[in-house]
């Protein structure tokens, strides 16, 4: 009864920024640091993550380098979502290709290495996953310790997309979007890339006080409040891949 009252505070916040907080705040109670919640509100829209409605904590970097070589086309955790219902335990034998392969390596080094992906397919078409991950090695043990858990990954799965609902279908996506300078694009391309301010400023050849302000305007027209969700919000519309 605990878990599904926690779980059923997603359906009240009032606001995406905290169904979001919440979301990462559950994601580590459960033992996971790192989450992706990612689903296409649009039966008919493509599979590219600009159209998807995206909560995560991956990193900037991996989910920079992720878009940029828009490696949800040879995913096979995305391709399992997109066609089967069943989770889906990570292993090093479901990255068969040797595409996949290095796909894997370079998630393992940003702490993506154990994980388990539920397909999330809404009442109104809406296809995603939702991912818990950690460092751990993945194996018998990590298994062990995802069936022990997966009646409250499951529960919190439904609950999670009952309560995105309302937010996704009037997400960025579908809004205009908020026009950004060429510095402010520069900027988040080199968030995305793992890049410090004083970095950044370095590369630009301005001040780091320069990058901190065009960084806080991005941040000011995302309605968000991190650096790290203005990354994922620029990724997710697209525009940081149209640099």
């Amino acid at each position: 009864m605990k878990s599904i009252e926690r779980f059923a505070e997603l359906l009240t916040c009032p606001s995406e920024d905290e169904w979001r907080d919440l979301m990462l705040r559950l994601g580590e109670d459960l033992g996971y640091g790192q989450m992706l919640f990612a689903v296409i509100p649009n039966p008919q829209a493509a599979l590219e993550k600009d159209n998807a409605f995206l909560c995560s904590s991956y990193s900037p970097e991996w989910l920079g380098w992720y878009s940029t070589n828009k490696l949800e086309y040879i995913d096979p955790v995305v391709l399992h979502c997109a066609q089967r219902t069943t989770p889906l335990i990570w292993s090093p034998e479901i990255f068969s290709t040797k595409p996949q392969q290095y796909m894997y390596e370079e998630a393992s080094s940003h702490g993506l290495r154990a994980g388990i992906s539920l397909p999330m397919h809404g009442a109104n078409g809406e296809k995603g996953l939702l991912s818990f991950v950690n460092d751990s090695a993945p194996g018998k043990r990590f298994q062990r310790e995802v069936v022990r858990y997966l009646p409250d990954l499951l529960m919190m799965r439904d609950f999670a997309l009952d309560a995105a609902t309302q937010f996704m279908h009037s997400a960025p996506n579908n809004k205009e979007i908020p026009a950004l300078t060429q510095r402010e694009l520069e900027c988040l391309k080199w968030s995305a890339a793992g890049k410090s301010s004083w970095e950044i400023g370095q590369i630009l050849r301005c001040s780091e006080a320069v990058v901190n302000f065009h960084i806080g305007n991005v941040r000011r027209k995302f309605d968000v409040t991190s650096r790290r969700h203005a990354v994922a919000k620029a990724i997710q519309l697209g525009l940081i891949r149209s640099i």
